[in-house]
């Protein structure tokens, strides 16, 4: 089966020893090179774009990772999410409830004051950012109104806004689209993931993940294959 749009949220695994032992915790990880030989031109269609989540430290493995999967990256600025704290929408509205806003520069302060502080070699991390790359033609934009930046509030480990789902599904239309290392269901996407809640797809090659599950079975070479295909969404 080939789709249209392809998006992905890889496991990266951090040289840091602290950030590395935070992701683990909290979710599998995996390495680079696995991750390349997932056999994603089995998946994409001809003219086909592929959405990949990365952070600041990952952009050189992120545009190669792009092209081993067979893709051309045409920006690394598709979208950036903004981290707000978790309860940062609820500060916000109770600072407007009690009038402590009283200008544009009060907000804009406490908007600051409420993004994530997260950790950084030089400035405190507080965003993440989604590379746009093409395979063939790639495809027709559909709306000329979806912007870049995405505020949002921090999930559990790890989650995405789904908001970037939607922007997809603004930017591009209705078409067959599947999300890579899914962690929850979003309506109308296919998915696959080692803590996807459904796979509907299978790899030749599949990852090997830092924590295996004691259900996976290998074949003789090593080779993960515990998925069948079943996709409603793609036609």
């Amino acid at each position: 089966m080939k789709y249209d749009l392809i998006l992905a949220d890889p496991p990266w695994q951090y040289n840091n020893a602290a950030s590395n032992g935070a992701a683990n915790n909290h979710y599998t990880t995996t390495d680079f090179y696995a991750l390349t030989r997932l056999s994603i031109e089995k998946i994409a269609a001809d003219n086909s774009v592929l959405a990949m989540w990365y952070t600041g430290n990952f952009a050189a493995e992120a545009m190669e990772l792009a092209k081993a999967w067979g893709f051309k990256v045409k920006t690394m600025k598709l979208f950036t999410w903004v981290k707000l704290n978790k309860l940062a929408m609820d500060r916000i509205d109770k600072a407007i409830q009690e009038e402590r806003l009283l200008d544009s520069w009060d907000f804009l302060e406490l908007l600051n004051t409420e993004t994530r502080m997260n950790g950084g070699n030089y400035t405190r991390s507080n965003t993440e950012d989604v590379l746009i790359a093409i395979k063939g033609n790639g495809l027709p934009r559909q709306s000329a109104s979806v912007k870049q930046v995405i505020y949002s509030c921090l999930g559990e480990h790890s989650q995405k806004p789904r908001e970037v789902h939607y922007r997809l599904e603004q930017l591009y239309g209705d078409v067959p689209r599947i999300e890579l290392f899914a962690r929850e269901s979003v309506y109308g996407w296919d998915l696959y993931g080692n803590e996807s809640p459904v796979n509907n797809i299978t790899f030749i090659n599949e990852v090997r993940y830092e924590h295996t599950q004691n259900n996976h079975r290998n074949d003789q070479t090593g080779n993960q294959r515990v998925f069948k295909h079943r996709s409603p969404n793609v036609r």
